[in-house]
């Protein structure tokens, strides 16, 4: 794909579903794809280190508490994950978007203005969210989780909700300046808080009974979002002169109520489109146990199952995901300041490599999780049980991965309700595709499974096809064509590889000795075949510019 390639037709009619950079009311500033990039690659490494501390963290977990009390743990995360995106996830977005647009138009009295605002709005509805669920923890435990159990677990986490909201405040001031360190740091801190209180007060309360062992698992979360709140609170007081940087002053005096409609308008429809996002673990909980139970399995054994799904597959499809989720953070500022600007051939060109890489990383990940569906949990969780939850599944890690980085797209240009619509009838199909299939005894945990698969897919094909609409024809068929080849190489030979490997030596050894081949192959080609641009690997901290050398250096040979 050539970065300075135009996707845009000049002669198209302006409309208010086409882009077009005619009659610029700004100087188009010609940036550098750097910043986005790095941003999303330093958010990455964060993530990465968190998943890996949230992963690891399973491991002692699942053995400390077992299946049954992993499904207590995870009880209690379905509502506590769609309260916290409500509160929080769009007035996160909302404050790097309305901040990043003021800032692209010199308006800093306006930009510290909605970070003001938008605090206000975070701590008041932070409060409320979290008291929300602490009182509900009766009704959710008896009539969505069936199990009274639970209510230990869900009141244990609901402090979260207020300390994550502060946060996320935070973290949006930041993600606005396009300055991604602080979130990152933030992000690990949380993690590792998490991840000693989790375990430390499973273990303490575990001789109380395992109601209380999972209550003070999900107390982690609490604990961990207190400590990365300490941190970034302390980045913000010590760095909050960062906006006074190269920012051309205009003085203004933005209203509050003129200031929190902008940020609320922003807000809103995101703050749905996550809700509906995060329907897919309450549609589990509401319908996978239930009817479980009506094809034939025992309450325990359905819980059990639950388990495998909720707390062992879902983390793996996930966790692959980590990158395009740091893209998407990072584009819709960066796409934001373009479209501010005018600069839609830069607009073009962000949206068609975010793309291109999306695809990229997410193909091989989808395509391993499939070929090693059994060997990954056994390594991980001691459980290869899950595989029955993880296979029919592993195709989700590709659509969700589309899903989120189309999303931040369409969210950067301004079409906020389009996922939002997308994602209710993504959502629709899923529920009705649960209730069917997951109580077919031949199917059963693997059609919840199969209609998570389908969820993702309706979603990022209908947002796929709006950003389409929106910008026109920007995917590079070369690089997605070559990341293909690439990828099937990858899974047949890694599959090849595992068999031999675990005929020789030890089956965690060998499934470690196989993630390690097919990443060396898949890196290799898509290298080779020039998937992955110079530029973008120069664009990875610390270690990119030294592979851009080495491999000039193996090309010129």
């Amino acid at each position: 794909m050539a970065h300075d390639a135009t996707f845009f037709c000049v002669g198209t009619p302006r409309n208010r579903n086409t882009l077009d950079y005619r009659g610029s009311v700004l100087p188009i500033v010609r940036s550098s794809d750097s910043t986005f990039l790095k941003g999303a690659f330093i958010l990455t490494l964060a993530g990465i280190v968190a998943k890996v501390i949230g992963a690891i963290s399973r491991i002692p977990l699942y053995s400390l508490l077992g299946s049954e009390g992993m499904g207590l743990f995870q009880m209690a995360y379905p509502m506590y994950t769609i309260l916290l995106i409500v509160s929080t996830g769009g007035l996160s977005v909302a404050i790097s978007k309305v901040l990043a647009e003021k800032m692209a138009r010199g308006d800093l009295a306006g930009a510290r203005a909605t970070f003001r605002v938008s605090f206000a709005l975070l701590l008041v509805s932070g409060l409320v969210f979290s008291s929300f669920l602490y009182f509900l923890a009766p009704w959710i435990a008896w009539h969505m989780a069936r199990d009274p159990r639970a209510v230990l677990p869900i009141r244990a986490i609901a402090p979260g909700l207020f300390l994550v909201a502060i946060m996320s405040a935070f973290r949006g001031f930041f993600q606005g300046l396009e300055d991604m360190a602080p979130t990152a740091v933030s992000q690990v801190l949380e993690q590792l808080g998490r991840l000693v209180s989790m375990l430390a007060l499973a273990w303490v309360l575990l001789p109380r009974g395992i109601q209380f062992a999972a209550a003070g698992a999900t107390a982690g979360a609490s604990i961990g979002a207190l400590i990365g709140l300490f941190y970034i609170s302390g980045a913000y007081l010590f760095r909050r002169h960062a906006t006074d940087e190269g920012v051309p002053r205009k003085p203004k005096t933005p209203g509050t109520v003129d200031l929190l409609r902008e940020v609320v308008s922003v807000a809103v429809p995101v703050s749905l489109a996550s809700a509906v996002f995060g329907l897919t673990e309450l549609i589990d909980l509401s319908l996978v146990p239930s009817r479980l139970q009506v094809s034939g399995i025992s309450p325990t054994e359905s819980t059990v199952l639950y388990g495998r799904l909720s707390g062992g597959a879902f983390p793996l499809i996930n966790l692959p995901t980590v990158f395009t989720g740091a893209l998407g953070v990072s584009l819709v500022p960066s796409i934001t300041a373009a479209s501010v600007r005018r600069d839609f051939p830069l607009v073009s060109r962000r949206v068609a490599k975010a793309l291109t890489l999306t695809y990229t990383l997410a193909l091989p990940a989808a395509l391993g999780l499939y070929v090693l569906a059994q060997p990954i949990p056994d390594l991980l969780y001691g459980d290869p049980g899950i595989a029955v939850a993880l296979r029919p599944m592993a195709a989700a890690v590709l659509f969700l991965a589309l899903q989120q980085v189309s999303t931040a797209i369409l969210q950067g240009l301004g079409l906020l309700t389009v996922p939002v619509v997308n994602l209710i009838c993504a959502a629709l199909a899923k529920a009705a595709l649960t209730w069917f299939l997951v109580a077919d005894p031949f199917l059963g945990i693997k059609g919840a499974s199969l209609a998570t698969t389908a969820y993702f897919f309706i979603a990022a094909f209908l947002n796929l096809i709006a950003v389409r609409r929106k910008a026109g024809d920007i995917i590079d068929v070369g690089p997605f064509a070559g990341a293909s080849v690439a990828g099937a190489a990858m899974a047949f030979s890694t599959a090849f590889v595992y068999r031999i490997l675990a005929s020789h030596i030890a089956p965690k050894a060998a499934t470690v000795g196989s993630i390690v081949w097919g990443m060396l192959v898949y890196g290799a080609l898509v290298l080779l075949m020039g998937v992955i641009k110079e530029e973008d690997l120069a664009a990875v901290p610390g270690v990119g510019p030294l592979v851009t050398k080495v491999l000039r250096k193996l090309r010129r040979r």
